[in-house]
C-alpha cells in the first residue's frame, strides 16, 4: 500500500461575519498518497480554496479560524504547528500556485527578486547561485529567453507567462506537495492545456504530490488519480478518477459532468444545474443540495446523509445514489 503524504481528518474552518458564522469547511476528510494527484472539484463557494488555505496555514484570523480537525503532513499536525514552523514549510516542502497570477506577483519587484528570495530564504543559496537556479527554472517552465525575462517586471509578462512564473516559483525548492488553485483561470484554452501539461510533466519528473482545485471536471479528467467533489463546505463524493467519470453516484456530480461540453454528444445543448448554491449562513436542514436535486425526498430535506460506499474507495454522501435510483 502506498504511503500517505497528507491526511486531513474532520477539518472545520469557520468565519465570523455580520450575518452569522460561516462554516466554510465542515468536517472534510481525505488523504493524498505520495506522488499522486487529487482533484478537488465544486462550484464557487464550495470550500475548495479554504480547505487548501487551511492546509497552508493561510486562514486570516480574525475573522476565520480552524474550529477542529487535524492536517497531518508527513506525520506532523499542521493545525498545531507554530507560525515559525509553517513559514519554514511554505514555499519549501509545500507550495501553492494561487488562483490569480495577475495579482499574486508583486508589481513593484522584478521577477528575479521574487524568485531568488525563495531560494535565499529556504535553500540558503547566495545571490549568484539563486540567480542561476531561477533562470534555469524559468527555462524549465517554457519562458523564452529566460536570462533576459528574469530581470523584467510582472507587467511585462502576459497572463500565461505570469502563471508560468508562479509555477516556477512554487517548484524552485522541489516541494513534496504542490497545491494548484484554479491554475488555468482566465487563460485561453491553448495556454490552459500547456499549463496543465507542464504541471503533469513536472510532477512526473520530481515525484511531487499535487492537489488540483477547479470547478471544471474536464480539467481534472486527464490529471487526477482521485477526485473529491465538494458542495457547501462538505464532501459530496470521492472516488478514483476513472470510477467517478464512469459511474458518478451523487446527483451533484452528475450535474457537473452534464454541464461540461462533449465532442461525442449528439447535440450541443448543455444541462445546467438548476437553482443556485445555498447561502452558507442559511444552510437548509438535511442535504444542502436537496433544493436543487431532482431525486430529493423527505429524508433528504430532513437529515444529512451518512457516507455510502459505492465500491472500493468510491463513496458518497447521498440518501439516493444514482446507482440505486437507476436500479
Amino acid at each position: 500500500m502506498a504511503e500517505n503524504l497528507l491526511e486531513v481528518h474532520d477539518l472545520q474552518v469557520h468565519f465570523r461575519t455580520d450575518g452569522g458564522v460561516v462554516r466554510a469547511v465542515d468536517g472534510v476528510s481525505f488523504h493524498l498518497e505520495r506522488g499522486a494527484t487529487l482533484g478537488i472539484v465544486g462550484e464557487s463557494g464550495s470550500g475548495k480554496s479554504v480547505t487548501c488555505n487551511a492546509i497552508m496555514g493561510l486562514i486570516p484570523t480574525p475573522p476565520g479560524r480552524i474550529a477542529g480537525g487535524r492536517v497531518l503532513f508527513g506525520g506532523r499536525d499542521l493545525v498545531q504547528a507554530s507560525a515559525r514552523e509553517m513559514r519554514r514549510l511554505r514555499g519549501n516542502e509545500i507550495s501553492m500556485i494561487f488562483q490569480d497570477p495577475m495579482s499574486s506577483l508583486n508589481p513593484y519587484l522584478k521577477v528575479s527578486r521574487q524568485l531568488t528570495e525563495v531560494l535565499e530564504l529556504h535553500q540558503r543559496l547566495d545571490r549568484k547561485a539563486a540567480r542561476k537556479r531561477g533562470i534555469e527554472m524559468l527555462e524549465h517552465v517554457g519562458i523564452p529567453d529566460p536570462a533576459r525575462r528574469f530581470d523584467q517586471y510582472p507587467h511585462q509578462f502576459s497572463g500565461g507567462m505570469r502563471q508560468r512564473v508562479m509555477i516556477a516559483m512554487a517548484l524552485l525548492c522541489k516541494p513534496r506537495l504542490l497545491i494548484a488553485d484554479e491554475p488555468t483561470t482566465a487563460l485561453d484554452v491553448t495556454i490552459q492545456a500547456q499549463i496543465l501539461e507542464l504541471i503533469k510533466q513536472l510532477k512526473e519528473d520530481e515525484g511531487t504530490s499535487v492537489i488540483l482545485i477547479t470547478h471544471d471536471l474536464g480539467v481534472v479528467a486527464g490529471m487526477a488519480d482521485e477526485i473529491m467533489v465538494m458542495y457547501a463546505g462538505r464532501v459530496a463524493e470521492s472516488a478514483p478518477a476513472a470510477d467517478l467519470f464512469r459511474r458518478p453516484a451523487h446527483p451533484y456530480t452528475r450535474g457537473l459532468l452534464d454541464s461540461v461540453p462533449r465532442l461525442d454528444a449528439d447535440h450541443d445543448e448543455l444541462k445546467p444545474i438548476r437553482g443556485l448554491p445555498p447561502i452558507v449562513t442559511k444552510l437548509p436542514p438535511g442535504c444542502p443540495f436537496a433544493p436543487r436535486c431532482d431525486f430529493a425526498s423527505d429524508a433528504c430535506r430532513r437529515d444529512y446523509p451518512a457516507a455510502k460506499t459505492i465500491g472500493g474507495e468510491h463513496f458518497t454522501h447521498c440518501h439516493h445514489p444514482l446507482q440505486e435510483v437507476s436500479a
